[in-house]
């Protein structure tokens, strides 16, 4: 999946309340401050490749597919921000606007060593 895609996908998921409930278009719009086209062309792809679902009347529903995936993206989202604020200090405005940067590509090895120097340091992780 491509970075804008994470994006979209995570969008609705914390919207959702983690996967349980329905979205619409016009909130993730509004979250992200974008325009609706946008997010109807997100949407779409998303929907083509399974990971959610949208009724006739605009209800996104996340699948399972998506829901696996969007669960592994907001880990290392929260996993990113707990270890830029524990290892660098940073303040947690400043880790949580970097981490949802960071989260689309960094790398499997990358995330495992946060994930160490985190448990090293006695740091639960998220």
């Amino acid at each position: 999946m491509k970075e804008s895609g994470e994006m979209y996908l995570e969008t609705i998921y914390r919207l959702s309340e983690t996967g349980r409930l329905p979205v619409k278009s016009v909130d993730v719009a509004k979250r992200l401050a974008i325009s609706r086209p946008s997010v109807n062309r997100a949407v779409n792809t998303l929907k083509n490749d399974g990971y959610i679902i949208q009724q006739n009347y605009g209800d996104i529903m996340i699948t399972e597919k998506g829901l696996a995936a969007a669960e592994r993206i907001f880990f290392k989202h929260r996993l990113i921000t707990q270890f830029l604020i524990c290892s660098l200090s940073l303040s947690p405005a400043q880790a949580e606007e970097d981490a949802c940067r960071i989260e689309h590509v960094v790398s499997d090895v990358a995330v495992d060593s946060m994930i160490a120097y985190l448990q090293a340091h006695g740091v639960p992780l998220p």
